[in-house]
C-alpha cells in the first residue's frame, strides 16, 4: 500500500483584514487532520517558510522533501475543506502520472475563455503529486521561477501557481505527465454536494455581509465541520464571510461578485 501523505499550512498575517486565515485556515487544518486521522494517512501541518518570498511559495519546497519519505503527496491550501471524508486519495492515484490535478475545461467554457488549459495548465491550490525524478525537478524548476516573486506577505493573486505554470508551457513534455482528473476540488459555485473537496478561493472582497450577520454563518459552518455533521446549504454565503474585508472602506479591494460569478442574492439569502 502506498505511504501518503496531505500537507496543509496556514500562516496568519499580522491584523488580518479578512478571516480568510484567522479563522477559516484555522478551520481548514482541523479537517484535514481529521480527514489524515479516519484514512491513516500523514498529516504535515507545519513547514520551513522562505520570508524573502510570499508565503505561498513554501508548498513546493515542502512538498519536495516530504516526496522523499512518500509514495504521493497531496497538496491542500488552507482555503480549502474536505466535504466527502469517506473518500480515499487512492481513487485519485494513478501510477501512469506523475501530477493529478482537477480537471478545468468546464470552468473555461463556463467563464467563455478560449484555451483555458494551454494558458493556464493546473490549478496548484489542490493537486497530489507522485514521488518521482520528474516530480522533484518539476518542483525545483517551477521554484526557480522568481519572476513571479512579489513582495506580499502571504499572497497577492501572483505566486507559485504561476511559476508551475510557466514551466508547463515551456516545456510541453510536461503535460504528459499531468492527469486532469474530476472531483479533485471544486469551486462554491458549482458544489455538488458530493465532491471531496471545495476550494473556498480569493481574499479581500468587497464587503457585503455586516460582521454580526456573518460571524452567525462562521459559526454555523464551524459547528457543522467540527461535529462531522451536513454543510448548511449557504455555501456561497460562507464563501464570502471568509474572503471579503471585515469592514467596509478597506483599503485593498482584490475581488467583487462579477469575479465568482455569483449575484448579490446568493451571498445575501441562505
Amino acid at each position: 500500500m502506498s505511504r501518503i501523505a496531505m500537507i496543509t499550512f496556514n500562516f496568519v498575517p499580522e491584523n488580518p483584514q479578512t478571516y480568510k486565515y484567522d479563522f477559516l485556515g484555522e478551520l481548514s487544518i482541523l479537517n484535514h487532520r481529521q480527514y489524515c486521522e479516519r484514512h491513516g494517512y500523514d498529516f504535515i501541518g507545519e513547514v520551513d517558510i522562505d520570508h524573502s518570498r510570499p508565503v505561498c511559495w513554501a508548498k513546493l519546497p515542502a512538498v519536495h522533501k516530504a516526496l522523499h519519505d512518500y509514495d504521493w503527496v497531496l497538496w491542500a491550501d488552507s482555503d480549502t475543506l474536505i466535504c466527502d471524508m469517506s473518500r480515499s486519495l487512492q481513487e485519485f492515484c494513478d501510477h501512469r502520472y506523475d501530477l493529478i490535478v482537477q480537471y478545468q475545461e468546464h470552468w473555461w467554457k463556463l467563464i467563455n475563455l478560449e484555451n483555458g488549459t494551454e494558458r493556464f495548465p493546473i490549478n496548484s491550490g489542490v493537486f497530489l503529486i507522485r514521488s518521482s525524478d520528474w516530480s522533484l525537478r518539476f518542483l525545483e524548476e517551477s521554484y526557480a521561477q522568481t519572476q513571479y516573486v512579489t513582495r506580499s506577505e502571504v499572497w497577492d493573486r501572483i505566486g507559485e501557481q504561476e511559476g508551475m505554470n510557466y514551466v508547463i508551457r515551456e516545456t510541453p513534455g510536461y503535460r504528459e505527465r499531468i492527469k486532469y482528473a474530476h472531483g479533485v476540488q471544486t469551486s462554491p459555485l458549482l458544489f455538488k454536494g458530493d465532491d471531496f473537496m471545495v476550494h473556498f478561493y480569493g481574499d479581500h472582497l468587497r464587503h457585503y455581509i455586516p460582521t454580526g450577520e456573518c460571524s452567525a454563518v462562521l459559526e454555523r459552518w464551524e459547528q457543522a465541520i467540527k461535529q462531522g455533521l451536513a454543510w448548511p446549504v449557504d455555501i456561497k454565503r460562507f464563501h464570502w464571510c471568509c474572503a471579503q474585508n471585515k469592514t467596509d472602506g478597506a483599503q485593498i479591494v482584490q475581488g467583487d461578485l462579477g469575479m465568482f460569478l455569483y449575484n448579490l442574492e446568493d451571498i445575501q439569502q441562505a
